[in-house]
Protein backbone atom coordinates (compact mmCIF):
# COMPACT_ATOMS: atom_id res chain seq x y z
CA UNK A 1 0.00 0.00 0.00
CA UNK A 2 2.97 2.34 0.56
CA UNK A 3 3.90 1.93 -3.09
CA UNK A 4 0.45 3.13 -4.14
CA UNK A 5 0.84 6.18 -1.89
CA UNK A 6 4.14 7.05 -3.56
CA UNK A 7 2.49 6.84 -6.98
CA UNK A 8 -0.27 9.19 -5.79
CA UNK A 9 2.31 11.76 -4.65
CA UNK A 10 4.13 11.46 -7.97
CA UNK A 11 0.83 12.06 -9.76
CA UNK A 12 0.30 15.29 -7.83
CA UNK A 13 3.82 16.49 -8.65
CA UNK A 14 3.32 15.83 -12.36
CA UNK A 15 0.00 17.67 -12.24
CA UNK A 16 1.73 20.95 -11.46
CA UNK A 17 2.98 21.08 -15.06
CA UNK A 18 0.24 19.28 -16.96
CA UNK A 19 -3.29 19.57 -18.29
CA UNK A 20 -5.90 16.84 -18.39
CA UNK A 21 -9.43 16.10 -19.56
CA UNK A 22 -12.00 15.50 -16.82
CA UNK A 23 -13.90 12.22 -16.56
CA UNK A 24 -17.55 12.61 -15.57
CA UNK A 25 -18.08 8.96 -14.65
CA UNK A 26 -16.30 6.04 -12.96
CA UNK A 27 -18.16 3.10 -14.54
CA UNK A 28 -19.41 4.63 -17.80
CA UNK A 29 -17.19 5.72 -20.69
CA UNK A 30 -17.80 8.99 -22.50
CA UNK A 31 -17.23 10.12 -26.06
CA UNK A 32 -13.59 11.16 -25.82
CA UNK A 33 -10.09 10.03 -26.79
CA UNK A 34 -6.67 11.57 -26.33
CA UNK A 35 -5.27 13.67 -29.16
CA UNK A 36 -2.35 12.33 -31.20
CA UNK A 37 0.90 12.44 -29.25
CA UNK A 38 -0.74 13.16 -25.90
CA UNK A 39 -0.37 10.93 -22.84
CA UNK A 40 -2.35 10.54 -19.64
CA UNK A 41 -1.78 8.72 -16.36
CA UNK A 42 -4.80 7.47 -14.41
CA UNK A 43 -5.24 5.70 -11.09
CA UNK A 44 -8.29 3.65 -10.14
CA UNK A 45 -9.12 2.57 -6.59
CA UNK A 46 -12.20 0.37 -6.24
CA UNK A 47 -13.57 -0.93 -2.93
CA UNK A 48 -16.15 -3.73 -3.19
CA UNK A 49 -18.14 -4.87 -0.16
CA UNK A 50 -19.66 -8.36 -0.25
CA UNK A 51 -21.97 -7.43 2.65
CA UNK A 52 -23.17 -3.82 2.67
CA UNK A 53 -24.21 -4.02 6.34
CA UNK A 54 -20.97 -5.62 7.54
CA UNK A 55 -18.05 -4.35 5.47
CA UNK A 56 -15.33 -5.36 7.96
CA UNK A 57 -13.69 -8.53 6.63
CA UNK A 58 -15.88 -8.44 3.52
CA UNK A 59 -14.26 -5.72 1.42
CA UNK A 60 -12.03 -6.25 -1.61
CA UNK A 61 -9.67 -3.48 -2.77
CA UNK A 62 -8.55 -3.24 -6.39
CA UNK A 63 -5.97 -0.78 -7.70
CA UNK A 64 -5.31 -0.06 -11.37
CA UNK A 65 -2.53 2.04 -12.84
CA UNK A 66 -3.12 3.10 -16.43
CA UNK A 67 -1.02 4.83 -19.07
CA UNK A 68 -2.94 6.17 -22.10
CA UNK A 69 -1.38 7.39 -25.35
CA UNK A 70 -3.11 9.16 -28.23
CA UNK A 71 -2.09 7.30 -31.39
CA UNK A 72 -4.17 9.50 -33.73
CA UNK A 73 -6.72 12.22 -33.07
CA UNK A 74 -9.44 9.53 -33.02
CA UNK A 75 -7.64 6.47 -31.63
CA UNK A 76 -5.92 6.02 -28.28
CA UNK A 77 -4.38 3.02 -26.52
CA UNK A 78 -4.08 2.20 -22.84
CA UNK A 79 -2.04 -0.25 -20.74
CA UNK A 80 -3.22 -1.16 -17.23
CA UNK A 81 -1.46 -2.90 -14.36
CA UNK A 82 -3.97 -4.37 -11.89
CA UNK A 83 -3.43 -5.14 -8.19
CA UNK A 84 -5.92 -6.72 -5.78
CA UNK A 85 -6.27 -7.19 -2.04
CA UNK A 86 -8.77 -9.74 -0.73
CA UNK A 87 -10.03 -9.50 2.88
CA UNK A 88 -7.25 -10.38 5.31
CA UNK A 89 -4.66 -10.86 2.56
CA UNK A 90 -1.72 -8.87 1.23
CA UNK A 91 -1.84 -6.77 -1.93
CA UNK A 92 -0.95 -8.90 -4.96
CA UNK A 93 -0.55 -8.54 -8.71
CA UNK A 94 -3.79 -9.48 -10.47
CA UNK A 95 -2.93 -9.08 -14.14
CA UNK A 96 -2.86 -6.56 -16.95
CA UNK A 97 -5.20 -4.99 -19.50
CA UNK A 98 -4.72 -3.64 -23.02
CA UNK A 99 -7.37 -1.23 -24.27
CA UNK A 100 -8.10 0.66 -27.49
CA UNK A 101 -10.75 3.33 -28.22
CA UNK A 102 -11.76 4.73 -31.60
CA UNK A 103 -14.06 7.71 -32.14
CA UNK A 104 -16.39 7.57 -35.13
CA UNK A 105 -16.68 11.04 -36.63
CA UNK A 106 -16.66 14.23 -34.59
CA UNK A 107 -18.81 15.41 -31.67
CA UNK A 108 -22.28 16.49 -32.79
CA UNK A 109 -21.98 15.01 -36.29
CA UNK A 110 -24.50 12.23 -35.64
CA UNK A 111 -27.72 11.91 -33.62
CA UNK A 112 -25.52 10.39 -30.89
CA UNK A 113 -21.73 10.48 -30.63
CA UNK A 114 -20.42 6.89 -31.17
CA UNK A 115 -17.12 5.37 -30.03
CA UNK A 116 -15.80 1.79 -30.26
CA UNK A 117 -13.98 0.25 -27.29
CA UNK A 118 -12.03 -3.05 -27.17
CA UNK A 119 -10.17 -4.42 -24.15
CA UNK A 120 -8.16 -7.56 -23.36
CA UNK A 121 -7.50 -8.64 -19.78
CA UNK A 122 -5.02 -11.39 -18.94
CA UNK A 123 -3.20 -13.07 -16.07
CA UNK A 124 0.56 -13.27 -15.70
CA UNK A 125 0.46 -17.07 -16.14
CA UNK A 126 -1.96 -16.87 -19.12
CA UNK A 127 -4.48 -19.05 -17.25
CA UNK A 128 -7.41 -16.65 -17.72
CA UNK A 129 -8.45 -14.38 -20.56
CA UNK A 130 -11.17 -11.80 -21.02
CA UNK A 131 -12.17 -9.85 -24.11
CA UNK A 132 -14.52 -6.94 -23.60
CA UNK A 133 -16.14 -4.83 -26.29
CA UNK A 134 -18.21 -1.71 -25.77
CA UNK A 135 -20.24 0.57 -27.99
CA UNK A 136 -20.10 3.99 -26.39
CA UNK A 137 -23.03 6.22 -27.23
CA UNK A 138 -23.15 9.73 -25.80
CA UNK A 139 -24.92 13.04 -26.28
CA UNK A 140 -24.57 16.53 -24.85
CA UNK A 141 -27.62 18.71 -24.21
CA UNK A 142 -26.00 21.96 -23.14
CA UNK A 143 -24.48 21.27 -19.71
CA UNK A 144 -26.20 17.87 -19.45
CA UNK A 145 -24.43 14.73 -20.68
CA UNK A 146 -25.95 11.26 -21.21
CA UNK A 147 -23.79 8.21 -21.99
CA UNK A 148 -24.79 4.58 -22.62
CA UNK A 149 -22.37 1.63 -22.89
CA UNK A 150 -23.69 -1.73 -24.13
CA UNK A 151 -20.96 -4.22 -23.11
CA UNK A 152 -20.09 -7.63 -24.58
CA UNK A 153 -17.78 -9.88 -22.56
CA UNK A 154 -16.04 -13.17 -23.49
CA UNK A 155 -14.27 -14.87 -20.56
CA UNK A 156 -12.04 -17.94 -20.50
CA UNK A 157 -10.94 -19.93 -17.47
CA UNK A 158 -11.75 -23.57 -18.21
CA UNK A 159 -13.97 -22.71 -21.18
CA UNK A 160 -15.18 -19.65 -23.06
CA UNK A 161 -18.28 -17.96 -21.66
CA UNK A 162 -20.24 -15.01 -23.03
CA UNK A 163 -22.32 -12.40 -21.25
CA UNK A 164 -23.75 -8.94 -21.84
CA UNK A 165 -23.61 -6.02 -19.46
CA UNK A 166 -24.36 -2.30 -19.52
CA UNK A 167 -23.34 1.02 -18.00
CA UNK A 168 -25.42 4.20 -18.12
CA UNK A 169 -24.60 7.67 -16.83
CA UNK A 170 -26.08 11.14 -16.79
CA UNK A 171 -24.15 14.15 -15.51
CA UNK A 172 -24.73 17.90 -15.16
CA UNK A 173 -21.97 20.50 -15.34
CA UNK A 174 -22.53 22.78 -12.34
CA UNK A 175 -19.38 24.77 -13.13
CA UNK A 176 -16.20 24.45 -15.19
CA UNK A 177 -14.60 22.37 -12.44
CA UNK A 178 -17.56 20.58 -10.82
CA UNK A 179 -20.05 18.02 -12.21
CA UNK A 180 -22.64 15.81 -10.49
CA UNK A 181 -24.60 12.86 -11.81
CA UNK A 182 -25.91 9.32 -11.47
CA UNK A 183 -24.69 6.03 -12.88
CA UNK A 184 -26.25 2.60 -13.31
CA UNK A 185 -24.58 -0.64 -14.35
CA UNK A 186 -25.31 -4.32 -14.38
CA UNK A 187 -25.76 -7.68 -16.02
CA UNK A 188 -26.81 -11.20 -15.12
CA UNK A 189 -24.89 -11.01 -11.81
CA UNK A 190 -26.87 -8.00 -10.56
CA UNK A 191 -27.72 -4.35 -11.07
CA UNK A 192 -26.40 -1.25 -9.35
CA UNK A 193 -27.01 2.50 -9.16
CA UNK A 194 -25.32 5.38 -7.37
CA UNK A 195 -24.25 9.04 -7.48
CA UNK A 196 -21.04 10.32 -9.06
CA UNK A 197 -19.11 13.56 -8.51
CA UNK A 198 -16.36 14.93 -10.77
CA UNK A 199 -14.01 17.75 -9.85
CA UNK A 200 -10.89 19.20 -11.39
CA UNK A 201 -9.12 21.82 -13.40
CA UNK A 202 -7.22 21.54 -16.66
CA UNK A 203 -4.17 20.41 -14.69
CA UNK A 204 -5.63 17.67 -12.54
CA UNK A 205 -8.99 15.90 -12.07
CA UNK A 206 -10.63 13.37 -9.80
CA UNK A 207 -13.97 11.56 -9.90
CA UNK A 208 -15.66 9.48 -7.22
CA UNK A 209 -18.72 7.29 -7.71
CA UNK A 210 -20.63 4.54 -5.96
CA UNK A 211 -22.82 1.58 -6.88
CA UNK A 212 -25.55 0.26 -4.57
CA UNK A 213 -27.22 -3.03 -5.43
CA UNK A 214 -30.75 -2.95 -6.82
CA UNK A 215 -32.64 -6.09 -5.83
CA UNK A 216 -30.52 -9.21 -5.39
CA UNK A 217 -27.03 -9.95 -6.70
CA UNK A 218 -25.33 -13.24 -7.50
CA UNK A 219 -23.58 -14.99 -4.61
CA UNK A 220 -19.97 -13.81 -4.35
CA UNK A 221 -20.70 -10.51 -6.10
CA UNK A 222 -20.50 -7.18 -4.23
CA UNK A 223 -23.53 -5.51 -2.71
CA UNK A 224 -21.82 -2.10 -2.75
CA UNK A 225 -18.87 -0.51 -4.55
CA UNK A 226 -17.08 2.81 -4.45
CA UNK A 227 -14.49 3.94 -7.00
CA UNK A 228 -12.07 6.86 -7.07
CA UNK A 229 -10.34 7.99 -10.28
CA UNK A 230 -7.38 10.35 -10.41
CA UNK A 231 -6.02 11.59 -13.73
CA UNK A 232 -3.28 13.83 -15.08
CA UNK A 233 -2.13 14.48 -18.64
CA UNK A 234 1.59 13.88 -19.17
Amino acid sequence: MKFYGYVFILCLIIASNAAADNRRYVWTYEYQTLSAGKGEFEMYTTLSSLDMQHSKGNTIAEHQLELEVGMTDRFDFGIYQVFKQNPGEALSYDGYKLRGRYRLGERGKHFVDPLLYLEYKGKADFSEHEIEGKIILAKDFGKLNIALNPIFVYEYEDKWEYQTEYALGTSYEVSDIFKIGMEAKGGKSGNYIGPVIAHGTEKFWMTIGSAFKVGTVKEGKPEFQIRLLLGVEL
